[in-house]
């Protein structure tokens, strides 16, 4: 029998609650995962890290300071290398990418997990290699690796899926000794902090192939044996590539590498810190560009300071005046200079004794003499400029790159001075004269690059320039003593990326990135 008191409808009462309910507890499960998944300009933040076991003391010690200094909550995941580079690899197939930072003990984890698209980012932070970890205080004379099999000490290695594992195989197998070692073995252990722990508090075991750092936080006695002399190995930060937090992680990466931050802690730790960037928490770049590459470059650069939370000033001029400026300026040298042509960058270096480092070539572009259509004054040559009543336009070849090699070109043809007497303006910049030829009336043929006419073919055509030195390179290159050097690196790293070139080819730019 039914419920003599039941109404219609009296059960959708209860169904409303619950419905109010699940609704409240939806929206908090969002608001604590958009929380967690902060970017960093504002509010609680959480970074994650899978950090290699070998490395926890270091690193927990560096988070916990960053902590404090930052206000950014930190997770720390601990594993072997190997295991944590499948974990970040799991989590991105799985569509659920937890990890924002990776800390591998071997940057050869790092270069994989680039190349298998875990990893954007990565930094070097400290080295460290494989030693014999022996008991404190233990009187074993041991010269090589024979003298360990041939006394039969109870001796323990790490599985290769770590770093410590991974890097003495490689090195035993190299010498020879490895399936010795490997079937003399008492154990194998996940990660190096269990073997230097096996070593120190298990009676019966002597010894670990573990690495030196870590040796050493253990007391353990260390022993260097030849056969692993060339085991050293570079820890790295890297930063994933499905974290929504990157200005978060990239300064937790800066934090670690900088000498007086992650460095000291590294050190305290009986690492060997590489030194990076100094420390800033939110450093600035000063970049002098060429202006030619203004349209091809602005948007790969407000990409790069959005993804690193740093701050890039960009001077864009004539690379005459820029240089000029370096000689001059109280500013001084930029961090990074960006050409419109190569020859400039020479031009610095003669100037004030070679400030900036080795060059990165990025792209080309051919001067073309820009015409109406049709040609109607039937402009072939340079020579042709030379011709009675013809208006040309040039820059100036003072302040740009464009306008000197216009001239240089011009002068080679041997009717300079005729050529001379039709220059109708020298502007400071290609765009000028791109403008005054659009608006017609002023000028009968202008001098400008290949690169700044793309949108104008339709209405005007082009006579390109035979000679070979009527192509300028763009290069670009940072100068030595800029106190961020790797974050420097990464800019042009961006500028040199398949995203760039194509950003220049769509502007009539050739690409000369090396290898790229």
């Amino acid at each position: 029998m039914g419920d003599p008191d039941y109404r219609y409808g009296r059960s959708g009462q209860g169904g409303v609650v619950w419905l109010v309910l699940t609704a409240v507890l939806v929206g908090a499960l969002v608001y604590f995962l958009n929380r967690d998944a902060d970017d960093g300009q504002g509010g609680e933040k959480t970074l994650v890290v899978y950090c290699a076991a070998g490395v926890k003391k270091a690193v927990e010690e560096a988070a916990g300071k960053f902590e404090q200094e930052t206000g950014t909550k930190m997770s720390l995941e601990y594993g072997s290398s190997g295991v944590l580079a499948n974990k970040l690899k799991i989590d991105k197939e799985g569509g659920l990418p937890r990890a924002d930072v990776y800390i591998p003990a071997d940057y050869v984890y790092a270069e994989r997990a680039r190349v298998d698209g875990l990893t954007a980012e990565s930094l070097k932070i400290a080295t460290w290699k494989v030693v014999l970890g022996t008991k404190p205080g233990s009187d074993l004379t041991l010269d090589n690796c024979d003298d360990v099999l041939a006394q039969k000490l109870s001796f323990v290695i790490c599985d290769p899926l770590t770093g410590v594992g991974k890097k003495t195989k490689k090195m035993l197998e190299r010498s020879g000794h490895w399936a010795a070692v490997d079937a003399a073995k008492a154990a194998s252990f996940p990660t190096v902090t269990e073997a230097a722990l096996a070593v120190k508090e298990n009676a019966g075991t002597r010894a670990a192939f573990v690495w030196d750092s870590v040796a050493r936080q253990f007391g353990l006695r260390v022993v260097e044996l030849p056969e692993l002399a060339a085991s050293k190995a570079d820890i790295s930060v890297a930063v994933t590539t499905t974290t929504q937090r990157s200005v978060l992680a990239l300064k937790f990466a800066r934090y670690l590498a900088a000498q007086t931050r992650g460095g000291a802690v590294f050190a305290k730790h009986h690492y060997v810190p590489i030194p990076g960037d100094e420390w800033a928490d939110a450093p600035t770049l000063r970049i002098d560009c060429g202006g030619v590459n203004r349209e091809a470059v602005e948007k790969t650069i407000r990409e790069f300071q959005k993804r690193e939370g740093a701050r890039i000033d960009v001077v864009y001029a004539g690379c005459g005046t820029l240089v000029g400026k370096m000689q001059t300026s109280e500013q001084g040298l930029p961090d990074i200079f960006m050409t419109c042509d190569a020859s400039y960058l020479n031009m610095a270096q003669a100037k004030m004794g070679n400030p900036f480092g080795i060059d990165l070539k990025v792209s080309s572009t051919r001067i073309v003499m820009l015409v109406a259509k049709g040609n109607p004054h039937g402009i072939g040559s340079l020579a042709d400029l030379a011709k009675r009543g013809l208006r040309v336009g040039t820059t100036d070849p003072k302040a740009s790159t464009l306008g000197a090699l216009s001239h240089e070109l011009c002068r080679e043809t041997g009717q300079f001075d005729t050529i001379k007497q039709n220059i109708a303006m020298m502007a400071d910049t290609a765009h000028t004269l791109v403008q005054t030829m659009e608006a017609g009336q002023k000028l009968d043929v202008a001098l400008v690059y290949e690169a700044n006419i793309q949108h104008l073919m339709d209405r005007f055509d082009a006579v390109p320039l035979q000679p070979k030195r009527a192509l300028a390179v763009q290069n670009v290159a940072a100068r030595k003593t800029t106190p961020y050097p790797q974050l420097a690196g990464r800019l042009m790293e961006w500028l040199t990326s398949q995203t760039s070139r194509r950003r220049f080819e769509q502007l009539g730019f050739s690409w000369e990135a090396n290898g790229q």
